[in-house]
């Protein structure tokens, strides 16, 4: 008869070994986890009290714990209930001075550890949101940023997480309207689009948050705030299209026909059933009211409040608070003019600032007088345009 492996049998310190094992069999082994993390509960204790001194073989040792006690923690959940609050209070404390491959295990830990759900998301997000926006390390601001989205994402796979979402809007957009002259609001910007694009946020919410990136007070920020208005929704599109075209590559005939002719195997069938579903999801989304009729320019909650201050806080003052190149300048006057287009909006001071550019000499004089015709609609006063089209006769 087979003797069961059991835990008072010596095993070494192979955690990978010792993980597989675990995985299999918790109670046998659950002296041998204990025995692992009150090492892993010593090592971190010592670098909590000297973290710049610890020795390499100290570094390397914790790090392996930490990625040990990760995978194997929803096995025993009593024991290892302080391992999340441990690795927040380490890298909260000490991201700018870990060394790297230990910093970036522990942001792969936290992770695991909401993939396990063993933290939900906004407690995810509420730790590696300060980072981003804080670290000086780019290497981390990547890390965190595409962990940030594929996390937010997740939590929108199924069904629509309204409170994590209100939750991060609030975050993006306070981060700009706390300080609008910080270039940190670019994250918010990079987010936000991001997120747009991948049509997890649609809403008023999302448009705001880049209405007060426009108006913001750091050119980066203003131009990221500006673009999306101009291109968000082609964006949008283009993404929408590659994920069409993506489903269209399953050929239903050719699979069914495989598992005619193949050795029937539980991972067949579960291929054939994962390509029938996402089918079924192509056909239901092909069927469904289509998503982007709602451009972000028609979300705003008040285009002509939003246009006025676009227009004299960036463009009609002699010395503006932000400093704008000649292109950045024409994104924001590109923005106003379609947005008095559009919404049909009344905005005088529009047509006499197009005055100075309307001449030959001016290099960029065709997307001046694309926006000015741009601009231009059935209510706009003859009088305001009357001096534009004498220039523009006179000029040209």
């Amino acid at each position: 008869m087979k003797r069961k492996i059991g835990a008072l049998e010596k095993v070494d310190a192979d955690l990978p070994n010792l993980q597989h094992k675990i995985r299999i069999d918790p109670p046998s082994y659950r002296d041998d986890f204990v025995g692992q993390y009150s090492q892993y509960a010593s090592l971190y204790e010592l670098f909590l009290q000297s973290p710049t001194t610890t020795d390499d073989s100290g570094i390397v040792r914790l790090r392996d714990l930490i990625d040990f006690v990760s995978h194997v923690a929803d096995c025993y959940p009593k024991i290892t209930e302080g391992f999340a609050g441990d690795l927040r209070a380490l890298i909260e404390r000490h991201h700018a001075t870990l060394e790297p491959e230990l910093r970036d295990k522990i942001v792969g830990s936290l992770v695991l550890l909401r993939r396990k759900d063993i933290i939900d998301s906004q407690t995810l997000l509420n730790t590696l949101w300060p980072l981003l926006i804080s670290t000086p390390s780019k290497s981390l601001r990547a890390l965190l940023y595409q962990k940030i989205i594929s996390d937010i994402r997740t939590a929108n796979s199924k069904t629509t997480n309204h409170k994590l979402n209100r939750s991060m809007q609030t975050t993006c957009h306070n981060l700009i309207a706390s300080d609008p002259a910080s270039p940190k609001g670019l994250w918010s910007v990079k987010l936000t689009r991001e997120l747009w694009k991948r049509q997890v946020w649609n809403d008023a919410k999302a448009v705001s948050i880049m209405a007060a990136a426009a108006l913001s007070e750091d050119a980066k920020v203003v131009t990221g705030g500006v673009r999306f208005f101009l291109g968000g929704d082609q964006e949008r599109e283009e993404a929408a299209d590659d994920e069409s075209d993506a489903d269209e590559d399953i050929d239903m005939g050719k699979l069914r026909h495989q598992a005619v002719i193949n050795k029937k195997s539980a991972k067949r069938d579960r291929e054939l059933k994962a390509a029938k579903a996402k089918v079924k999801r192509k056909e239901k989304k092909k069927n469904a009211p289509h998503p982007l009729n709602f451009s972000a320019l028609h979300l705003l909650h008040d285009p002509q409040g939003f246009a006025e201050k676009l227009f004299f806080q960036h463009l009609q003052p002699s010395q503006p608070k932000v400093k704008l190149n000649l292109e950045q300048k024409l994104h924001v006057l590109n923005l106003v003019s379609r947005l008095v287009g559009l919404h049909k909006l009344t905005l005088i001071p529009l047509y006499s600032y197009f005055l100075k550019f309307l001449t030959p000499r001016q290099p960029s004089v065709t997307s001046f007088l694309a926006s000015l015709a741009q601009a231009t609609h059935n209510l706009v006063p003859p009088d305001a345009l009357e001096p534009l089209i004498q220039k523009t006769a006179n000029e040209f």
